[in-house]
């Protein structure tokens, strides 16, 4: 959306004209007639709320000003000026009082009542100096808000956008259009319900500008080819290809030239996460936050960290007041926002290896204050000989985090998860120390704590059932039981054999933990 945005400033800004060689070679310059009448030739207002995060609504304030500053600046000749550009004397100009709310927010002074009539006081100064009708571009109009929620100055805040929008856009005789970008649908969020003459294009029904937000695969292999990066092509489309708008598939065309470029330069791992350290993620934190009291919401986000597909009901339609509430609106924001998109079936998925890996760091999020808590419980039972407490208490973690695909679905996935709760609450250990996979002479023990000052060590060995249970009903238990009971002893006999339970000096327990569909046994070594 940004870069969207930044491109349509490049293009109609009066103040760009040194740049219009970046248009020279591309497609639209063929249309010799639009570009004589369109570039350049518009006073242009550029704003992103980005970066507006705030802890009261005197921070937002002071943050909006910032933003609202720097275009101050650049208008100020035609702010000021008594002559229009042409040096006849103006017929529109500002007032003293539309003036001193413009120096206000030159100050980084100004009150909610100024900063309501800054887009309108904008339009009309540019209009007057120029006899054109600007063009306003605001990027992540919601921005704001998003921040905002849940905090005790969001009414304020609310109402101070909802005034912004209104009264510089809804009757405004100044303005030449305006293009807005943002995460939660415009058309349908409740601050913006009073515009007027709104073209929404979202990419759950976009159709008009498909291609026009991301690379078609077409175009990436033009770009490859140019590159010599053909041999590529099929590690970049799994990274940063598969989000479909409209009836098309395109590339992130944020992430995709980062990548590009590392290739070139050979820097480091060049398929990474690009995209998700360019944007806040506060909203979409407190959404996946809320699947801790939604079973539904839990087990959908479980398959889609685990790489899968799902039928799912989902609304585009976003209240603030409601939108920690509906699971539909927040699965529409996960769309919305670019962390889903719709498959040729309708049904809703993780669009490539970088979203996924951006999911997972949210899904990682959610699972901290687990983490956190569980250590001290689960170390002690293992401690003090309780190992049907131990498995109470990895059966309520699997069950209420969330599931982050890992390098496969076997032990990997639990021993992660695991490791996890150790590295978040590590200053809880007290006199124990613990590693995973630490080397002893024979290979690699999976889990082992230590304690230095009493000599007592904690051996944990893990092992996956992988396969699906035979039969139905009491066959398939007693089948699973049987094939737990075999890996119980794989367990301990690897142990025994590699003999990962002899620590020199310390009083050794070893544990075997079997996992089978995020479910544990943990069974102690008696002999």
């Amino acid at each position: 959306k940004t870069l969207a945005l930044s491109m349509l400033k490049t293009f109609f800004d009066q103040d760009e004209k040194d740049k219009a060689w970046m248009f020279s070679d591309l497609a639209i310059a063929q249309d010799k007639r639009f570009c004589e009448r369109y570039q350049n030739r518009y006073p242009v207002i550029s704003i992103s709320l980005k970066d507006t995060e705030s802890g009261s609504y005197g921070t937002l304030l002071n943050r909006l000003c910032v933003k609202f500053r720097e275009e101050v600046v650049r208008h100020w000749e035609a702010i000021t000026s008594k002559e229009s550009i042409d040096g006849n004397p103006r017929t529109i100009f500002l007032t003293a009082a539309e003036i001193g709310k413009v120096n206000r927010i030159i100050e980084e002074e100004a009150t909610g009542t100024d900063l309501m009539d800054y887009f309108l006081i904008m339009t009309k100064a540019l209009y007057g100096y120029y006899g054109i009708r600007p063009l306003v571009l605001i990027d992540e109009y919601d921005a704001p808000l998003n921040n905002a929620f849940s905090l005790d100055h969001f009414e304020k805040a609310s109402s101070l956008i909802r005034s912004m929008f209104s009264q510089g856009f809804k009757t405004n005789g100044y303005l030449g259009g305006l293009v807005m970008t943002g995460i939660l649908r415009i058309s349908k969020s409740d601050i913006l319900s009073g515009l007027n003459n709104i073209v929404v294009n979202s990419v759950d029904d976009s159709l008009s500008f498909s291609e026009a937000f991301g690379f078609t695969q077409s175009e990436v292999d033009e770009m490859l080819g140019y590159y010599g990066l053909e041999g590529n092509r099929e590690i970049l489309r799994n990274w940063y290809d598969g989000y479909h708008i409209g009836e098309s598939y395109v590339y992130n065309p944020f992430s995709l030239p980062g990548a590009v470029n590392a290739f070139i330069h050979n820097q480091g791992s060049p398929c990474r996460n690009y995209w998700m350290d360019s944007g806040g993620t506060g909203l979409l934190r407190k959404m996946l936050a809320s699947a801790k009291g939604n079973a539904y919401l839990k087990r959908l986000f479980d398959r889609l960290l685990e790489g899968e597909s799902v039928d799912a009901e989902y609304s585009t339609s976003v209240v603030y007041r409601d939108i920690l509430q509906s699971p539909d609106t927040i699965i529409g924001t996960f769309l919305l926002s670019g962390y889903l998109t719709m498959a040729d079936d309708g049904r809703l998925r993780i669009p490539n290896n970088e979203v996924m890996a951006g999911f997972a760091t949210l899904a990682r999020d959610y699972n901290r204050e687990f983490d956190q808590s569980m250590l001290p419980d689960l170390l002690r039972a293992y401690a003090e000989g309780r190992p049907d407490e131990a498995e109470t208490l990895l059966d309520d973690y699997f069950s209420k985090t969330l599931r982050a695909r890992d390098l496969n679905s076997g032990e990997n996935n639990y021993h992660y998860f695991i490791c996890g709760v150790m590295s978040q609450a590590i200053g809880d250990l007290g006199d124990w120390e613990f590693e995973s996979n630490e080397q002893r002479a024979s290979g690699y023990a999976d889990l082992v704590f230590r304690n230095r000052r009493s000599k007592r060590a904690i051996i944990v060995e893990e092992k996956a059932l992988k396969e699906t249970p035979l039969g139905k009903g009491a066959s398939r238990r007693a089948w699973r039981e049987q094939q737990i009971g075999k890996l119980r002893e794989e367990a301990f006999r690897q142990v025994r054999d590699t003999e990962y339970d002899y620590i020199e000096g310390y009083d050794v327990m070893v544990y075997a933990n079997v996992y089978y569909k995020h479910k544990a046994w943990v069974f102690l070594r008696t002999t």
